[in-house]
């Protein structure tokens, strides 16, 4: 289904996402009382968990996009969007709404995040001296946002992302994906790495581009996927290494080379995480537990990565199954504190 026109998404489906987000946390309190109800039916303060993340995500959507609404007033109706100031207070709006959802779902959901980094990793993050581009694993219900808030909360970083095109139907973040240095493509028909070549190639210091390798969260359909692409197009030994990791999908190299060419003086940190929920089934039935979720950071100087595209993918893959031996060890070592 194509996605409307900038016109209709503004005066039509904008006005009526903001609506129903208003509806719902006016008619919070009754929705409440229901969930109380029938969450003894259904065990450990599901619905009304549940009732309390939308709701709050829906104030801070709604508070957000009206604040973005107000900005582009601010700016001469849009006439200064790219200057300096509006940039900045653009993104401050973004780090309030990620921030302040990912406090609400870590603290309703009982998730204990627990960040460990290398001390490269940290100090290349948070001292903002150069640019880089940020590689992260993608398998699970809200990673995003995960990673999301600790390059742009926790580290102070500016991201970029790419976006599918579906997402301009979100007000917010079709508004906050066009005024900011993002990109929205059509994986059916768009050029997703000349895309990410230009949002890379003026990098500021405290940029960060956040690419997803794999296209798509993880899972064993995606993965076995990936391993039949790479066979039909000849590439044998990736395949092999492909089917040596089992929990995650093979990258595909063609938009972190785009990255790279265009930002060569880039750091790059590679993200893994486990414990996050894979899906909506996997995160109502987590839901009434204490959770804990890893994320992990490694770093690789500019200087460090080979110049060479041959040698650039077999570096990522090479990195990919770091990722998943990490993430083996991670989900064993869960099983064992289980059994």
């Amino acid at each position: 289904m194509p996605v409307p026109p900038t016109l209709v998404r503004r005066l039509v489906v904008a006005p009526l996402v903001l609506l129903a987000e208003a509806a719902l946390v006016v008619l919070s309190p009754l929705l409440g009382l229901v969930a109380v109800l029938l969450s003894p039916l259904l065990g450990g303060w599901r619905p009304l968990r549940v009732l309390a993340i939308a709701v709050g995500y829906a104030a801070r959507h709604l508070v957000s996009t009206l604040a973005c609404l107000g900005l582009w007033v601010v700016g001469g109706f849009g006439r200064h969007a790219e200057s300096a100031r509006m940039q900045r207070a653009h993104y401050a709006v973004l780090s309030w709404f990620v921030g302040g959802v990912y406090r609400s779902m870590t603290r309703l959901s009982r998730v204990d995040v627990q960040v460990s980094e290398s001390a490269a990793a940290g100090e290349a993050l948070t001292a903002g001296r150069r640019p880089v581009v940020v590689l992260a694993r993608h398998a699970g219900e809200g990673d995003s946002l995960l990673v999301l808030h600790e390059l742009l909360c926790r580290h102070g970083r500016r991201p970029r992302v790419v976006l599918h095109e579906a997402l301009r139907m979100d007000p917010l973040i079709d508004v906050l994906g066009r005024r900011l240095p993002n990109r929205f493509v059509d994986p059916r028909g768009g050029d997703t790495e000349a895309e990410i070549a230009a949002m890379t190639r003026d990098l500021d210091d405290d940029g960060a581009v956040l690419i997803f390798p794999e296209g798509g969260n993880f899972s064993p359909a995606r993965r076995q996927r990936s391993i039949e692409r790479l066979e039909q197009a000849g590439h044998d030994e990736e395949a092999a290494w492909a089917r040596e990791m089992r929990h995650v999908s093979a990258p595909r190299p063609g938009g972190v080379l785009a990255a790279l060419e265009a930002a060569p003086h880039a750091d790059v940190v590679f993200v893994g995480h486990a414990g996050v929920p894979t899906g909506p089934r996997d995160l109502w039935r987590l839901l009434p537990a204490d959770q804990t979720v890893q994320l992990r950071l490694w770093m690789v100087g500019a200087d460090e990565i080979p110049a060479d595209r041959d040698e650039r993918i077999d570096w990522l893959f090479g990195w990919w199954r770091t990722l998943d031996e990490w993430v083996d060890e991670r989900q064993g070592q869960d099983a064992q504190r289980a059994t």
